[in-house]
């Protein structure tokens, strides 16, 4: 098992219309990252609801939060992040989708997607 830790670097952000959902991408993914990965680093920062990852360029996650502002304190605290030491850099911005659906996930990640619900209610 390893040990996630979350390393800062800085990015700058462009100017970005706010919304719900994530666009998380991976950079330098020397470990797997799985929605349950994923799930552990967001979820501090609210309810996540809905979680695909996909490869289109390297790794990319999208992340449906309950609320704008659970996504906004997640961008806030997980941009230029290392998941793992060294490694797994995040550069997080907002999606231009506003709610994860499986039509989005069959036509964007095809067969190599993982997906999870995390709505329980």
């Amino acid at each position: 098992m390893y040990e996630i830790l979350l390393i800062c670097h800085t990015y700058r952000d462009h100017e970005e219309r706010l919304n719900h959902v994530l666009l998380l991408t991976v950079i330098n993914p020397a470990y797997p990252i799985t929605c349950e990965v994923i799930h552990q680093i967001c979820s501090p920062n609210g309810k996540v609801l809905r979680i695909v990852i996909f490869k289109k360029n390297g790794i990319q996650a999208m992340v449906e939060f309950d609320s704008i502002e659970s996504a906004k304190r997640a961008k806030n605290v997980l941009n230029g992040c290392d998941i793992y030491s060294g490694c797994c850099t995040l550069r997080v911005e907002y999606a231009k989708v506003c709610v994860i659906d499986y039509e989005l996930v069959n036509v964007m990640g095809k067969k190599n997607e993982s997906g999870k619900n995390f709505d329980t209610g």
